[in-house]
Formats: structure tokens, C-alpha cells, sequence
């Protein structure tokens, strides 16, 4: 049963969803009692001043600790781009964005050309294909179907 003086809340933290209720906010102390997937918890409002604490303040996670954070970009937004590869001779294909791996397209020792997809990633409900940017031998794989890749992350090194 709900009171009149709860706040409902649907949160979405790194995939996964979270159901909260903010009940019974102690405003003499920066104390509330706050319902999460029918679990109750008392928490402590962080930044609370006693009295002056009258409703909890929901604020946004730090982002280096909110991994599944995106910024956009005009460049990922218009077409898919060749991962960067590092400088030199041997080089690792970093990914571009955040995303899920879908499929992983060669297999160590193979020969690639510009431009042939290496790694389908699912990133925003959309399928990218990560490209090779040059020629070269499959050195080494560095990520499998499944995995969760952050952007920057190394996933295949070209030679």
C-alpha cells in the first residue's frame, strides 16, 4: 500500500532496472527510508544538514563510476568509423563506442584488408561494424562474443 507522501522512481543503473520508493524522509536528521524492488533500506542523505534536508536530492553518479555512461558524438552519430589503431607497425583496433561484442568476424593468423569488418558490436540498440583501418595479420583477440567493451577498449591487434 502506498502513502500519498511516497515517491516512486524508475532507475536504470548499468543496465539493470531498480524500482525505488522514497518514504518516511526524517527531516530532523538526514535520515530516509527508501524501498528498492520491495526491499526497505534507511539511508543516509548525503550532504544533509539536519533540519534543512526537507526532501532527498537526487543527483547523478560520478562518471568514473557509472560505466555504462555515453556521450555522443557527430562522428558515431552520422556513420560508422574505422576503430584507430596505435601508431607503429603493430597496433591494437580500439573501440569506438560502448557496447555488447555481437560477433567476432576473423580469427588469429588471418589476413585482413582496409575497411573489412572485424567485430560486430551492439551499441544503442544498433549493430556497428568495427573495420579494420589497414592492412595486416590478425596478431591477436582480444575480446569474445559476449563480452561488454567500453570506448578506448583494445580488441584486436593487427601486425
Amino acid at each position: 500500500m502506498q502513502r500519498k507522501d511516497m515517491k516512486d522512481y524508475s532507475l536504470k543503473i548499468n543496465g539493470q532496472n531498480y524500482d525505488v520508493q522514497i518514504d518516511e524522509v526524517n527531516e530532523a536528521s538526514t535520515v530516509a527510508r527508501v524501498i528498492v524492488n520491495g526491499t526497505p533500506y534507511e539511508v543516509e542523505i548525503a550532504g544533509g544538514r539536519g533540519a534543512a534536508a526537507s526532501k532527498p536530492h537526487v543527483a547523478p553518479a560520478p562518471k568514473e563510476a557509472n560505466s555504462a555512461q555515453i556521450t555522443p558524438t557527430t562522428a558515431a552519430a552520422t556513420a560508422p568509423r574505422p576503430a584507430a589503431a596505435a601508431a607503429g607497425g603493430a597496433g591494437a583496433v580500439k573501440c569506438p563506442l560502448p557496447g555488447t561484442v555481437l560477433a567476432v568476424k576473423v580469427a588469429v593468423g588471418d589476413k585482413v584488408a582496409p575497411g573489412q569488418t572485424l567485430v560486430v558490436l551492439e551499441a544503442m540498440k544498433m549493430e556497428n561494424n568495427i573495420d579494420a583501418d589497414r592492412a595486416g595479420v590478425v596478431k591477436q583477440i582480444l575480446v569474445q562474443q559476449g563480452a561488454t567493451v567500453m570506448e578506448g577498449d583494445n580488441l584486436i591487434v593487427i601486425e
